[in-house]
């Protein structure tokens, strides 16, 4: 009795796994049956996870075969988000010249639902996300130009840290909103984050960002949320924008010229406008900030 009963569970939560593929106006449920129907490719894998070497075999269903079927093909990057709201971007390249595959096989043995991942050898393996619950097309709005950028630190050093940051616990530091609010004059939408290491999630505030806090961690501040998985966490956060606005931690930047790099800006002007302690100074826009009065500014404008 106890047999027939799993066997039901199973068979119920079977039926009620799906991924949905979202794109523009199209809607599409992809079940386990459906995507058990597709042809099948055999992948290995070799990662060093944590100093430790790992091999593996993987079995599963080229993207391309199911975008294909649909014809979907006008995205410039596909969202993947878990159904604990993890979330990765892949991009169209990626997916076309990879072996990109929706893994049902590791290592000879069938995943269950929940552990159905995406596997893309080539990229790391930050992005192979599972528990995928959604996968929609994205076409790329370039991020304005930040015509306005406020630097962290004189913002952090006004503002009174704080020794209780719950739900964390053991940790001292600031509120994503209270230091932010002091840089963007409203909170909301789309907001772009970067790590020192190059990172970077666009997030919407209300679902990602709203309880968000600020952790001290030596000289910096890791980012983390109790409404993010911790796999997106942002470790030495070193950039906020929000539409032509920009915050920048400084000590993590030897000019602007690093954050062009980083940001991949195609605008940059020669001369940008400090301001500080009410004074207004020009300054050539790629001098280092350990010259002239960089380290006093507030905030700048190009």
């Amino acid at each position: 009795m106890r047999i027939k009963i799993i066997a039901i569970i199973l068979i119920l939560s079977s039926l009620l796994f799906s991924i949905e593929l979202i794109d523009a106006e199209k809607l599409i449920h992809l079940d386990r049956t459906k995507l058990e129907n597709y042809e099948q490719i055999e992948l290995a894998t070799n990662r060093n996870k944590d100093g430790e070497e790992k091999n593996d075999s993987w079995k599963g269903i080229k993207l391309t075969d199911i975008l294909n079927e649909y014809s979907i093909s006008n995205y410039d990057k596909l969202c993947f988000i878990s159904s604990d709201n993890y979330l990765v971007r892949v991009s169209k390249e990626d997916i076309l010249n990879n072996s990109a595959i929706l893994a049902l096989v590791r290592n000879g043995k069938m995943l269950e639902d929940e552990n159905i991942r995406l596997v893309i050898p080539a990229i790391r393996d930050m992005f192979w996300i599972q528990d995928i619950s959604t996968i929609k097309t994205e076409t790329i709005t370039d991020t304005p130009f930040p015509h306005t950028i406020y630097f962290a630190e004189p913002i952090l050093q006004k503002t009174q840290i704080r020794d209780e940051l719950p739900p964390f616990v053991k940790v001292t530091g600031y509120t994503f909103t209270e230091i932010m609010a002091q840089a963007f004059p409203f909170l909301k939408d789309e907001v772009l984050v970067v790590g020192k290491d190059g990172v970077k999630h666009s997030l919407d505030y209300d679902k990602y960002l709203k309880n968000a806090i600020l952790i001290k961690n030596n000289k910096s501040f890791n980012l983390k949320s109790p409404d993010m998985p911790a796999g997106m966490w942002i470790k030495n956060l070193a950039y906020i924008q929000i539409f032509d606005v920009a915050v920048i931690f400084q000590n993590h930047f030897s000019s602007l010229t690093d954050v062009k790099k980083i940001l991949n800006w195609k605008i940059f002007p020669s001369e940008v406008t400090l301001h500080f302690n009410e004074n207004v100074e020009k300054l050539n826009s790629s001098e280092k900030f350990n010259s002239g009065n960089w380290s006093k500014a507030e905030w700048l404008k190009w």
